[in-house]
């Protein structure tokens, strides 16, 4: 098959959509299929190259207590029919209802391509669906299949555009995460360390676990918290951090192999979202590498998280129980190394290479069934 895959993010920007977009692309080519990645154009990268194609111009909207990337640009449209040209069997769209790089690759995509979308989103609100969905009804009839990357993405989807959805979820690279990566050299592993990986989002909970500190470190005095990310919000977390009573250590944002070494520099993943969240891929990496987890206790989390097991889930926005979670596995190794050990059971079964069969499959079925319909005809 010659496939296209379409994202609005993509590296240089890291993420949760970054990681599906480039392992399944990896995967399917590893399959033998022909795949193109076509996404935006960011200020650091903004060449296309052998199966990499950018389009457009990124920028930054404020969306559900994060920051949407939406692309811009008044060639857009004739750059993507361009693209289109190719002759795909599958475009493949993720997010695909969002403005606006998805919506035009709907508009653009070539009635004999079988056109999939993933959904990855969760949202107590919708405000965007709600309000347009008249208006995007006509672009979620175009899809030929739909998935979603959990239960809680798919509710929330379905909630306003009712239909079938198939849950294919997200995967990890147990080859890249895993308990034989060594720490990062320049930090003393003996440490007690929590780490924290995301964004610099407000919905990411960052205040949360910096309220929680001053509990900590009463309790354990050299504890320390490094920090991996970046984003808008950057400079008012650091302003927090700077009154924190233990050291907090911003890392910024680490490249694909030190975000490895990272995990086991670390005794805990601390996760405080705050909602919006549909799965989280960290929790993947954290489970792979065999280091426990504590994390907010809200929807898309409790699918992949079994409490006691491989995390400890606490009350949503509750600092004092973030920190009796955060002390109760430092003060228990045997609890830490059991929650490691079932982390790294349960993360097997998220292969990338598994997850790109399923699509494998589904993306096969479609398009016997639209060959088999165009016969008919």
């Amino acid at each position: 098959m010659r496939i296209a895959i379409v994202s609005q993010p993509y590296y240089p920007q890291n993420g949760g959509v970054s990681e599906h977009v480039h392992h399944t692309a990896l995967e399917l080519r590893r399959l033998g299929h022909e795949v193109d990645v076509v996404t935006s154009r960011f200020r650091n990268d903004s060449e296309s190259c052998d199966g990499l194609l950018r389009v457009g111009c990124n920028m930054l909207v404020p969306m559900l207590g994060a920051f949407a990337n939406v692309n811009a640009g008044p060639q857009l449209r004739g750059e993507i029919s361009r693209v289109f040209r190719r002759d795909y069997d599958v475009i493949h769209i993720h997010e695909p209802l969002s403005p606006t790089l998805p919506l035009v690759a709907l508009e653009e995509a070539p009635s004999d391509a079988v056109v999939v979308g993933t959904f990855h989103a969760s949202s107590s609100r919708g405000v965007g669906y709600r309000v347009f969905r008249r208006f995007l009804r006509r672009y979620a009839r175009r899809l030929d299949a739909r998935v979603a990357v959990s239960q809680a993405a798919r509710r929330f989807v379905a909630r306003h555009f009712d239909d079938e959805y198939e849950i294919i979820p997200n995967g990890v690279d147990s080859s890249r995460f895993h308990p034989r990566v060594e720490p990062l050299p320049e930090w003393d592993a003996s440490r007690p360390t929590l780490l924290f990986v995301g964004r610099f989002y407000r919905r990411k909970g960052v205040p949360v676990l910096l309220d929680a500190l001053p509990r900590i470190a009463r309790e354990i005095p050299d504890v320390r918290l490094l920090v991996v990310g970046g984003g808008p919000l950057g400079p008012w977390y650091r302003q927090l951090a700077s009154h924190a009573p233990c050291e907090v250590c911003f890392l910024g944002e680490l490249s694909r192999e030190d975000i490895s070494r990272a995990y086991r520099t670390a005794n805990v993943l601390v996760v405080p979202s705050t909602g919006s969240e549909s799965f989280g891929i960290v929790h993947l990496e954290a489970m792979a590498s065999g280091i426990p987890i504590v994390a907010s206790d809200i929807e898309g989390y409790r699918e992949i998280l079994a409490p006691g097991r491989e995390a400890l889930l606490f009350p949503n926005r509750d600092a004092n129980a973030l920190a009796d979670s955060v002390l109760r596995v430092l003060r228990c190794p045997e609890l830490a190394r059991s929650m490691g050990a079932a982390g790294r059971e349960k993360a097997a079964r998220y292969s990338w290479t598994d997850i790109a069969r399923r699509l494998e499959a589904l993306f096969l079925a479609r398009l016997d069934r639209k060959q088999r319909i165009r016969l008919a005809s």
